[in-house]
């Protein structure tokens, strides 16, 4: 974080070019203007009287007294060039140099250039059509909170103290904090699915033996080499596939040992349904449950939980997005947009996404108008950057504008 030290006013935050600048008080910024009255004012008064003192005085001749004129307007316009080249070349003209005023840049912190000069112009026209008046109030009336008027603030500029602080002008801005870069590792869907799963149940090798398949004595096995040994009570002849040899309701299994009905009796017709049995494996393997039991992958999030700035404690999993109307961003579609009440409007629509990850929470700016820092349990603040993540530790705070929620894990 950087600041800039305002006199008789708390200090602000601005960026890394203007670090530890000072702004002008409203006392300097009287004194240079009441110098400039009295010295333009007295080169004024001489250059327009001495003319004509020398004229009636010293009787000076007409040519030499239009000599004189054009002179002295030469020497005036060639100091005026000189100040407009020293203003808009160094943003300070040469009695600004002299009580420690510069005009900067606020977004580059280079010198004001022709914004300087197009601010006296403006405070000129309006001061003309005003009577002088109208200039005066709007600067005591509009201050801000780093002491600019609305004539600093229209034209994108930032007076400073070049006799207090750092000058921008003849000293390099301080190096910006290089941002760690976000460990982040990729995510495993199906290992993450799997882990979740409950357990599959085994059956015991005895279960398997004595399973048996419905009418199974009434199908033929079309995969002999699984098929159990017969068992002593199956040495009978096996009656034809045209009867039913064996029913659901059977407890034991045992093959019915009752007479062979005639061949001139009409037999039992029965066709098994085409569901009901699969010659992909052994018959003893089947169950009619399994085809409706089967369980459906899904993706599994990492958790986290955070409370907001009002109390309520938030767990959440994936990505949330927040803001005073947020959508989720296109980095993130599946993020669940949390409204956040901010009467203040220091939040944007759709301000920042965080992410619970096995490393913390990953803190993404989505270019909001505020911006969002993340303090460290230590109180040390990281700004985040669009487009550069910060992963939050638990035990660290998220202040978006001026809301905040805390990581808790």
């Amino acid at each position: 974080m950087y600041e800039m030290t305002v006199p008789g006013k708390p200090s602000v935050e601005v960026p890394a070019h203007l670090a530890g600048t000072v702004a002008v008080s409203l006392g300097r910024r009287l004194a240079w203007r009441i110098l400039a009255i009295i010295i333009y004012g007295t080169l004024d008064v001489l250059l327009t009287l001495a003319p004509f003192y020398l004229l009636v005085i010293y009787r000076m001749s007409r040519d030499a007294f239009n000599t004189l004129n054009i002179v002295t307007g030469v020497m005036a316009f060639a100091w005026l060039g000189f100040v407009v080249i020293r203003l808009v070349r160094t943003g300070a003209s040469p009695l600004m140099g002299l009580t420690g005023v510069r005009w900067v840049r606020y977004d580059t912190g280079v010198p004001a250039g022709w914004a300087g000069l197009g601010k006296l112009l403006l405070q000129a026209f309006i001061g003309t059509l005003t009577f002088g008046v109208g200039s005066i109030i709007i600067c005591f009336a509009s201050m801000d909170e780093m002491n600019r008027t609305w004539f600093d603030r229209t034209l994108g500029i930032v007076p400073i103290n070049t006799r207090a602080g750092r000058d921008p002008y003849r000293t390099a801005a301080p190096e910006p904090e290089a941002e760690p870069e976000p460990v982040v590792h990729p995510w495993n869907a199906t290992a993450s699915a799997a882990a979740s799963l409950p357990p599959v149940p085994t059956v015991p090798a005895q279960e398997k033996e004595t399973a048996e398949v419905p009418w199974g004595s009434a199908i033929p096995d079309p995969n002999p080499a699984f098929s159990p040994a017969p068992s002593p009570a199956a040495s009978t002849p096996a009656p034809s596939s045209d009867y039913i040899g064996t029913t659901p309701w059977s407890s034991s299994g045992a093959v019915d040992a009752s007479p062979t009905p005639e061949l001139d009796a009409q037999p039992l017709s029965f066709t098994p349904p085409s569901s009901s049995y699969s010659g992909s494996g052994p018959a003893a393997s089947y169950s009619p449950d399994e085809e409706d039991d089967r369980t459906q992958l899904g993706v599994r999030y990492d958790t986290a939980r955070v409370t907001f700035d009002t109390g309520v404690d938030y767990p959440f999993g994936g990505s949330i997005v927040l803001g005073r109307n947020p959508v989720a961003p296109a980095s993130r579609p599946t993020a669940s947009p949390v409204p956040v009440n901010d009467p203040d409007r220091t939040v944007s629509k759709t301000h920042v996404v965080l992410t619970a990850t096995r490393e913390g929470v990953l803190v993404e700016d989505l270019h909001s108008t505020g911006g969002t820092v993340v303090v460290r349990a230590d109180g040390q603040e990281t700004p985040v950057v669009p487009g550069s993540p910060v992963v939050a530790a638990p035990g660290d705070t998220v202040r978006y504008g001026q809301r905040s929620v805390v990581i808790n894990g």
